[in-house]
């Protein structure tokens, strides 16, 4: 009996070894910390609490490079908990997340023109990954906010700044990475979810042929700290371009996959303008040419043909070739989600137009969904929800009817309500995010360092009771639109 009790406390022993504990103390793996003097915060990444928490009042410190010993006493660790501790006479929070760990070094200014090299850790389930970016700011209106949002570039060294390519995740494996601010959502979650809900709802229409190819970006919600300071929640987002998309690159037998963003309100994107193009430049009608440039030359050929014939074509010409130069089932779901989301600001602009090959139709990808669910682009609350959003395309699509498109759009609407837009399924998502950020007090240290006026619970009423409003005038009006 002896001999099993010593073998049992050996074994115990052992177990508590391996998870960086000892008897009176919890040391947080490499990587997997992050501390803000500042602000007096600790930011800790540990998924597996449970085993830890086996020693329960055992615990006295924890190692965060030094020594912070507990002020209160601690019966369990969990990640809906701050914990007090001290380091000599400085008081810290610390905070347990589930949340993957970012830390950003960079020795010089960030601009909005030029990478410039910082070190980059990254820390999720055990998983650290160590290396040098470039970094840059990004967007327009979001340069006014005081958290900015980043772009990253992955490089083999800061010399050669040879690109480097890193997956997190569930996303894909790629160089080039983008860190949302959210600054502009008070919630820090619509642009997450919106891009979820479409990613949910809509695969390309040539998936058979290229399994990896995705309809939209995927990202991570992350904590980030910079030069040891805590900058807050931000998306690990991906960008769109040939490769998310897997469209057939080009070669020396022509033009085949076609990427284009729109960009700018000038007509084009919105359907309404079709000016005449050239070759020699990027950027056409409020459209920018992604891919391919070759030889320093875009290619608007068959762009500006599409265009065209929404702008110009007489309704025999559109109800005739429209299907053939368009996929309507992506253009359906594009326009429910959008409407969805009362995306203001992406029908005019804010989306990308691809093509898989020479031979595809073109299809929309969204971009840029932060003014969206009751908020605009610069986070102000706009409570409407009895309008239909619409462009030159959707306008003609609905008078023309061609394919017989509005019973098309009708039944992709009741269908989608039945599933991934029943109100059950998009308030269990809005539910899901929230709840975490509000109990594991994600929210807590976000608006420690960015002050909100205005309470959680005040925004969470305001999103899903406008949410539920849109959903009741979107069911009349498709209702409506069934029986003329």
């Amino acid at each position: 009996m002896r001999i099993s009790r010593i073998i049992s406390l050996l074994i115990l022993f052992l177990v508590l070894t391996l998870n960086g504990i000892s008897a009176q103390s919890v040391k947080g793996k490499k990587g997997s910390f992050a501390i803000d003097k500042t602000n007096k915060m600790i930011v800790w990444h540990e998924a597996n609490l449970d085993s830890i928490s086996a020693v329960k009042n055992s615990i006295t410190q924890f190692k965060f490079g030094k020594k912070f010993l507990l002020t209160d006493s601690l019966s369990q660790l969990s990640h809906t908990r701050k914990i007090k501790v001290r380091q000599k006479k400085k008081a810290y929070s610390l905070y347990t997340t589930r949340l993957p760990l970012i830390q950003i070094r960079v020795d010089t200014s960030i601009n909005k023109n030029t990478k410039v090299p910082a070190r980059f850790t990254y820390f999720n389930k055990n998983k650290l990954v160590k290396t040098v970016v470039g970094i840059e700011y990004r967007g327009n209106l979001s340069l006014t906010f005081p958290k900015k949002s980043k772009d990253l570039e992955f490089w083999s060294d800061s010399l050669s700044q040879d690109s480097k390519d890193f997956t997190f995740k569930s996303l894909r494996n790629d160089d080039d990475w983008i860190l949302d601010g959210l600054y502009n959502e008070p919630l820090r979650i619509r642009s997450y979810i919106a891009n979820n809900i479409w990613l949910a709802m809509h695969q390309p229409h040539y998936q058979s042929k290229e399994p990896t190819a995705k309809s939209g970006i995927d990202s991570e919600l992350v904590e980030v700290f910079r030069n040891t300071q805590y900058n807050g929640i931000h998306a690990l987002t991906e960008s769109v371009d040939r490769k998310l998309l897997q469209l057939k690159k080009n070669d020396e037998n022509g033009i085949h996959g076609e990427l284009f963003k729109a960009s700018s309100y000038e007509g084009g994107p919105s359907f309404k303008k079709a000016p005449e193009y050239r070759n020699l430049f990027p950027h056409w009608a409020g459209f920018e040419m992604e891919y391919p440039v070759i030889e320093y030359r875009s290619h608007w050929d068959d762009l500006s043909v599409l265009v065209s014939l929404v702008v110009k074509g007489t309704d025999e010409e559109f109800a005739s070739d429209i299907a053939n130069k368009l996929d309507l089932d992506n253009t359906i779901d594009y326009f429910l989600f959008v409407n969805l989301m009362r995306a203001t600001d992406n029908l005019g602009k804010n989306y990308y137009i691809a093509r898989y090959d020479a031979e595809s139709k073109y299809f929309f990808v969204p971009w840029d969904l932060d003014g969206v669910m009751g908020i605009i682009q610069a986070g102000k609350r706009i409570s409407t929800t009895d309008d239909i959003l619409s462009n030159g395309l959707f306008d003609r699509l609905l008078r023309v009817n061609p394919e017989n498109y509005k019973s098309r759009l009708v039944s992709r609407w009741e269908e989608l309500r039945k599933t991934i837009f029943s109100n059950e399924n998009l308030l269990a998502r809005i539910d899901s995010s929230y709840n975490m950020l509000t109990e594991e007090k994600v929210y807590e240290r976000e608006y420690t360092i960015w002050q909100n006026e205005v309470s959680m619970d005040d925004h969470y009423e305001y999103l899903t009771n406008w949410l539920k409003d849109r959903l009741l005038f979107l069911d009349q009006h498709f209702e409506t639109l069934k029986e003329n």
